[in-house]
């Protein structure tokens, strides 16, 4: 059966209650990913392609946890290689550069073929998500780690690793604390469990994870590096962004790119600013988020419309790993402080992690959005519509939006206006 007209859904589950909250840290998310019935089979190589990130990391797996071994030069411990699927790299030169924040290049790695009567581009985001829901469903925390499986607290003293604290704040700050430069008091329910060394992975790391592993799509790892700009590392109004992406065969490819209309602004974008941009973007899009004085700050994955909350707030859903600075909370029925009104903070805000949230003008990833990639591309409209990714709704009857609007490419604004 063709895909033209199934619907990716992302669905929601129940709320669990959590008994003294604050001290068990217990979180329970309303929303998961429901993939195709089919999706065992189109990502049968997974297993494959992850025995061969295991087999090529730099240090060698062998060696992580090693007396010998020095990671003066890795501070995020081992390195991520590149997976491609042929037998020499369409552009070597790009592959050695991605070498600053990835591994090796590694070719001849098997990579499934969408199957017959299967569209292509669906077949992709599927895969995508699926490598994202990988990490989401293995409770994946928050870590400056390029691997989600080197456990930094086994690294024997004396070999240079610097583990970065995370997440280990007494006290959370709201995205409205954060936007009206307001001091948290409220306690961070997550530090004590969470402020060590532990597996896992950060922002750019997961997106490049998560693109290697499912479709031999090589980036950049770092903030810095994964999206840039003509000017440099940080967004300015007229600039436009460029990054470094080779397909499976290693050849380059020329992303889309998205701005906001307070791009390369500190302008932050509120109520209906990103109204446009939302109904382009699509499954997979890397959203960027951050400012002209301190550049990329944070990317997330978007997943699709719509959310719904218990309160009946609805709105757009993305994942990503996030290390909750500022706290991010899955519900918009916010105090004024931007903190949940029933007071259940450990029941609304997940663990740092790789988790599914919002994106919604009462929150720090919409507010300080800049521009999106897509490395997938959208083909133009003809007889039959792709599906735009979908969401199921908590306690309301699902609502799905199966057409897929036409893309625009957005142009960065000169001169930057205030967010509606």
């Amino acid at each position: 059966m063709s895909l033209a007209k199934r619907c990716l859904l992302v669905s929601v589950g129940l709320w669990a209650l959590a008994g003294d909250a604050v001290a068990q840290a217990v979180y329970t998310s309303p929303f998961s990913i429901t993939l195709d019935p089919s999706i065992g089979s189109w990502t049968s190589d997974f297993a494959v392609r992850k025995a061969a990130i295991d087999a090529h990391t730099t240090p060698a797996k062998a060696d992580w946890y090693a007396g010998s071994t020095s990671y003066v030069s890795y501070s995020y411990g081992p390195l991520n290689p590149q997976l491609y699927s042929t037998a020499s790299i369409g552009s070597p030169a790009d592959a050695v550069s991605l070498q600053f924040d990835r591994g090796e290049p590694v070719t001849g790695v098997p990579l499934n073929a969408p199957p017959d009567g299967v569209d292509g581009i669906v077949w992709q985001r599927q895969r995508v998500l699926a490598a994202a829901n990988d990490l989401l469903l293995a409770g994946t925390l928050y870590q400056h780690l390029h691997l989600p499986n080197f456990d930094p607290a086994q690294v024997i003293s004396g070999t240079g690793f610097p583990w970065i604290p995370v997440s280990n704040g007494t006290a959370l700050q709201s995205s409205w604390q954060l936007l009206h430069g307001v001091s948290g008091s409220t306690p961070n329910p997550y530090a004590t469990a969470y402020g060590k060394p532990t597996p896992g992975i950060d922002c750019t790391d997961f997106s490049a994870y998560v693109y290697s592993l499912a479709l031999g799509i090589q980036m950049h790892s770092g903030t810095p590096n994964q999206i840039e700009f003509t000017g440099g590392s940080k967004p300015s109004p007229g600039e436009t962004a460029t990054a470094t992406v080779l397909d499976s065969s290693g050849n380059r490819i020329t992303p889309q790119f998205f701005y906001g209309p307070n791009f390369g602004s500190s302008v932050i974008n509120s109520g209906t600013a990103l109204d446009s941009l939302v109904a382009q973007f699509q499954a997979g899009d890397l959203l960027y988020m951050g400012d002209p004085n301190l550049g990329i700050l944070h990317v997330v994955m978007w997943l699709g419309e719509t959310g719904t909350d218990s309160a009946g707030n609805t709105f757009p859903l993305v994942i990503s790993s996030h290390d909750n600075t500022p706290a991010i909370f899955d519900t918009l029925d916010l105090d004024a402080s931007g903190f949940p009104n029933d007071g259940d903070v450990a029941s609304h805000l997940p663990p740092p992690g790789v988790h599914i949230l919002p994106f919604a003008p009462s929150n720090w990833f919409y507010q300080d959005f800049q521009v999106a990639m897509r490395v997938v591309p959208v083909p133009e409209p003809s007889g039959a519509m792709l599906p735009l990714a979908a969401v199921g709704v908590l306690m309301l009857a699902a609502s799905h939006r199966c057409e897929r609007p036409r893309a625009v490419i957005g142009q960065p604004p000169r001169h930057p206006a205030r967010g509606s």
